[in-house]
């Protein structure tokens, strides 16, 4: 590992979507200098840009990553929701249809941001361009990484102009982090220079899924913040979320799988929504005023790139975010495992000499497990889905989690654990904690609710 001073040091982060930014900012503490270089050009407002196709669709932020964006960016949350985010608060605003029924509406756990993408990326942007020590270079893309002679380190990187066959340039770094997302070409970078590439797995379900804003006539979410329909195979593969974020708008996103995809024609979105298990979100935007074009989208497979069982690492380089391990967007924890990877960062470096490497890679690696086994363990329950199976007899079985997700619906003990799981504050092997497992072995504690609960839904007959 190089042993050069901490003094004129410099960072180069490739990719400015918002896992670049938070590395970004874990590095500022370590460099005199962090270069964001980034293919897109950045818009001076929030608006949708290129590079991030996946803005026009729901992102949610989960607890876990609201806490990392926070311990980065100080006052960040407050700041969202002061420009207009919305707070949502779980389970209490939400009207929740789980494939086993429609889930109790209990006190608050968890808070979620209701926030467009581009509004949040724009806000950390803004943050740092305030920073002197930042620089941007939009419209330019990585070529390849430079190495030392003896091959044992990152030393830079080579650019060009985006779209251009002249003009390469060498950009050296102390330290290099990136952060390119889904089209990261790591594995071919470090091949090139003698590290061999990644073993990678893949878990594609087949699901698609559109999405549009709207704006909804006046009364019409009274009572609640969210709705959300969950699929039911194999009677349903269609689901769908309505999901408020800033200036009142609202985002609609349905999702189909095996074929079943949800069209991008006005006509079809809204008979396909109509299709829903339930008619509440077709009801809630049947009469609404459109705030956007129908956007599609397909790339929804979980694909994660085993960078930390390399046999060879360098040195002052790190793999995050997307570019590491993506997992299908649909259960919204992208964003937050980004966040998360960015404050890891900030402690290796501040544990490690400000020095990054292959103990970095594992630390980022083992950040992503909960929301990748959450993610490949939901998409491995569709028959659609392509990908290695579990062996059978695993430590949490099907039946246990389907069991736990039907008490979860009228207990707000066992709900209270889940929601810390998927809220990636808790490890999946929460749900097998000997009081959770007594709740769930017991079994439900009341019928099954056939029609959604209505706000301040008396919980007296649940166990505390």
């Amino acid at each position: 590992m190089s042993q050069s001073t901490v003094a004129s040091r410099h960072a180069v982060v490739i990719g400015g979507s918002l896992a670049g930014l938070c590395a970004a900012r874990a590095l500022l503490e370590h460099v005199d200098q962090v270069t964001v270089v980034d293919r897109d050009r950045f818009p001076e407002e929030p608006k949708v840009r290129a590079g991030v196709p996946q803005a026009h669709h729901l992102h949610v932020l989960v607890t876990a990553g609201q806490r990392a964006l926070d311990q980065l960016f100080p006052g960040l949350i407050a700041e969202l929701h002061e420009i207009g985010a919305v707070r949502v608060d779980a389970p209490t605003d939400i009207l929740y249809l789980t494939p086993v029924g429609w889930r109790e509406r209990f006190p608050a756990t968890h808070r979620l941001v209701g926030v467009s993408r581009e509004l949040l990326d724009w806000t950390v942007r803004r943050r740092l361009a305030a920073d002197p020590r930042v620089r941007f270079m939009p419209g330019h893309e990585a070529v390849r990484l430079l190495g030392s002679d003896d091959r044992d380190a990152v030393t830079g990187v080579l650019l060009r102009p985006r779209g251009a066959d002249t003009g390469v340039r060498g950009l050296d770094a102390d330290l290099v982090v990136d952060a390119s997302g889904r089209g990261s070409h790591a594995p071919q970078w470090l091949d090139d220079l003698g590290y061999g590439r990644p073993d990678e797995i893949r878990v594609e379900s087949g699901l698609g899924y559109a999405s549009r804003r709207y704006l909804l006539p006046a009364g019409t979410a009274d009572g609640w913040k969210n709705i959300v329909l969950m699929p039911q195979p194999p009677r349903s593969g269609r689901g769908g979320v309505l999901y408020p974020i800033e200036n009142g708008r609202w985002m609609v996103t349905l999702g189909g799988l095996g074929g079943d995809c949800p069209p991008t024609d006005e006509a079809g979105f809204l008979e396909f929504a109509r299709g829903l298990r339930s008619p509440l979100l077709y009801e809630a935007i049947r009469d609404a005023t459109p705030d956007s074009p129908i956007h599609g989208f397909r790339d929804t497979g979980n694909h994660r790139r085993r960078y930390e069982a390399m046999p060879r690492w360098p040195d002052r380089f790190v793999v995050v975010g997307d570019a590491a391990c993506t997992f299908n967007p649909v259960y919204g924890q992208g964003m937050s495992v980004a966040a998360q990877a960015g404050v890891t960062l900030a402690e290796q470096l501040r544990t490690g000499g400000g020095r990054l490497g292959r103990a970095a890679q594992v630390k980022v690696a083992a950040g992503s497990e909960t929301a990748w086994l959450i993610a490949t363990g939901a998409d491995l329950r569709y028959p659609t889905t392509v990908g290695d199976r579990p062996p059978h007899g695993g430590r949490l079985s099907r039946w246990y989690l389907d069991r736990a997700a039907d008490v979860a619906n009228r207990d707000p003990y066992v709900l209270r654990v889940l929601t810390d799981v998927f809220h990636l504050v808790a490890p999946l092997s929460a749900v097998a904690r000997p009081g959770v497992a007594l709740r769930v072995l017991r079994g439900r504690p009341g019928p099954r609710l056939d029609t959604p609960p209505p706000s301040g839904w008396p919980t007296s007959r649940s166990r505390s």
